[in-house]
């Protein structure tokens, strides 16, 4: 005996991924299959930071490798951004009331720029990313947290450039 699916809810089923708002893929305009990107600007006081972004941006783009990353001339857009503040802080505390676990955040103001047209495609100034780390070594455990905050940036913006978020 073969069943029927009754129609009303093979529509039904059929709307639900388009109800969700969902699309896989690049959302880019088709011209767009390469982007500049200059080095970050820093308005902070930890230095240094701005190379190691704009390297984490670059390297993130490359290992995606859905938009090529060439010069400014070659370019058919651009991503430029501004990293506006660094902190590090306390995020845990012991019995003692000594600091156990530190915290350090990055904010960052980034800009998408569709440079054929003209027009900027997406800003955001407020892009975040933290990350904690112990003060066992205090020197490499900042480090380590700040390379995985600054992989974290660049992963968010590749797929806010690339996916629309």
């Amino acid at each position: 005996m073969v069943r029927r699916i009754p129609l009303n809810l093979l529509i039904c089923f059929g709307l639900i991924p388009l109800a969700c708002g969902y699309s896989a893929g690049k959302l880019l305009p088709a011209h767009i299959s390469k982007i500049y990107i200059p080095t970050f600007e820093n308005q902070t006081t930890k230095y240094g930071i701005e190379q190691d972004l704009t390297t984490a941006v670059i390297e993130a783009f490359t290992n995606d490798n859905r938009l090529l990353v060439v010069s400014r001339a070659e370019a058919d857009a651009m991503l430029r951004g501004v990293i506006t503040h660094y902190e590090k802080g306390a995020l845990t505390f012991d019995r003692a009331q000594t600091v156990d676990e530190f915290k350090i955040e990055i904010v960052i103001a980034v800009e998408f720029e569709d440079l054929r047209e003209g027009k900027v495609l997406w800003r955001d100034e407020n892009v975040r990313a933290w990350e904690s780390f112990r003060e066992t070594d205090p020197v490499e455990g900042e480090e380590e947290a700040l390379r995985t905050a600054l992989a974290t940036l660049a992963r968010d913006i590749v797929s806010r450039t690339i996916e629309g978020w």
